[in-house]
């Protein structure tokens, strides 16, 4: 890929986070919903503090270590906005190749990514959510699978079994729903084409190595929670309470798009792939990954949720580009547009009470000065909230 590209894509990334993470931009003052737990719990780490122990959420413990590293940098939540535009930027020169690999134009490319804008901008939700630091792994995951379809090759390099292993790992370690959706349904897409084509000599050894990999990328965190003798609220933090988390909700008509919008992208995918010989065995890689998304994606209507769906709109994008779609890109695109209104109010709300919210949290720093430190934790903040 060209330096210009690379060079415009961070670009991209810093302009898109400085408007739309509205939770980490320096712009305003402002911390959000979710984003200040990650971050109470990424500072927590820096001052001893082991996840799920002493802070609790019921998130994989990757994200809750990406934001202790933003804050090592000493700059506060701007070290963790660096980080996100560092993870973004990385994330639109994937995608480039991605759609390079399929439309052979590097102009066509570029414009398959920004079409991917208005959809992110309608599932960030504040930004620094923990799904935004799976779209590396996902999109080299899918990079991966293109590039074996496209090559038309029999074989399957064992390095990128181990790479799919180890992305596989770290989404799961974000969000275990996501890893065997976005990342799992692939990988075992792989399984099956290597089956259905009778290349059984491949799976045994590949199988293996994604389990190596997937154990390599696995250790530092797990030898993380048991030097601390704390594997057990790992585990009940990121597994048992996540199930109970899932189960604890009836199903809402707003999560209903939460399974349209995969649905339309896949099948709009599948079916343009029809017109491609050498991407017939899609389906095999698509199919397991709607099936497990349909299952697993949950019933509250938490868009950041689909984060991670963004490389598969880009295939379908670039897939519609090639085609001469135009009216579908036009349709889908509009309507997201159209769908974002919401999360532009946050922003223009963030901005205009930018004086009144850090007068709030000025005298809610006042007020924690008379608790002593080791009753702070009984204190908590309900309902209350400066920028819708």
């Amino acid at each position: 890929m060209k330096k210009s590209y690379t060079a415009i894509y961070f670009a991209i990334s810093l302009v898109f986070l400085l408007i739309f993470s509205w939770s980490t931009t320096p712009l305003n003052e402002c911390y959000g919903w979710d984003s200040p737990f990650f971050q109470t719990i990424g500072l927590g780490i820096l001052q001893g503090k082991v996840p799920y122990v002493d802070l609790f959420d019921h998130k994989g413990p990757l994200p809750f270590f990406m934001d202790a590293l933003g804050y090592s940098f000493g700059l506060g939540r701007l070290g963790i906005f660096i980080l996100q535009v560092l993870n973004l930027g990385l994330v639109f020169c994937i995608l480039h190749r991605i759609a390079l690999r399929l439309a052979g134009s590097a102009s066509r490319a570029f414009a398959a990514v920004c079409l991917c804008l208005p959809a992110l901008a309608v599932f960030i939700t504040e930004g620094n959510q923990v799904e935004e630091w799976e779209l590396p792994y996902v999109s080299l995951c899918l990079l991966f699978a293109l590039d074996y379809l496209l090559s038309g090759r029999s074989s399957f390099p064992l390095w990128k079994s181990l790479a799919f292993g180890a992305c596989f790992a770290l989404v799961f370690l974000t969000r275990p729903n996501d890893g065997v959706m976005w990342i799992g349904g692939l990988y075992f897409g792989l399984f099956l084409i290597w089956i259905v084509r009778r290349r059984y000599s491949l799976i045994v050894p590949n199988v293996l190595m994604f389990i190596l990999g997937a154990a390599v990328a696995s250790a530092p965190f797990l030898g993380y929670f048991a030097a601390h003798d704390a594997l057990d609220d790992m585990f009940y933090g990121m597994i048992i309470h996540n199930i109970k988390y899932a189960g604890d909700v009836m199903f809402s008509w707003g999560g209903i798009g939460m399974i349209i919008i995969p649905s339309l992208i896949v099948v709009t995918t599948l079916l343009l792939t029809r017109r491609e010989e050498r991407l017939k065995d899609l389906a095999f890689m698509l199919v397991p990954m709607l099936v497990f998304t349909v299952i697993l994606i949950g019933k509250r209507d938490y868009y950041h949720y689909l984060i991670p769906l963004i490389p598969y709109m880009l295939l379908c994008y670039t897939l519609c580009l090639m085609h001469s779609q135009k009216v579908f890109l036009w349709v889908v695109c509009s309507l997201l547009i159209a769908f974002s209104y919401r999360e532009c109010s946050f922003v223009v709300n963030t901005w205009l009470r930018s004086s009144v919210t850090r007068e709030f949290y000025a005298q809610t720093d006042g007020l924690f000065k008379q608790v002593p430190e080791n009753e702070r934790n009984t204190v908590w903040n309900y309902n209350l909230d400066t920028y819708k």
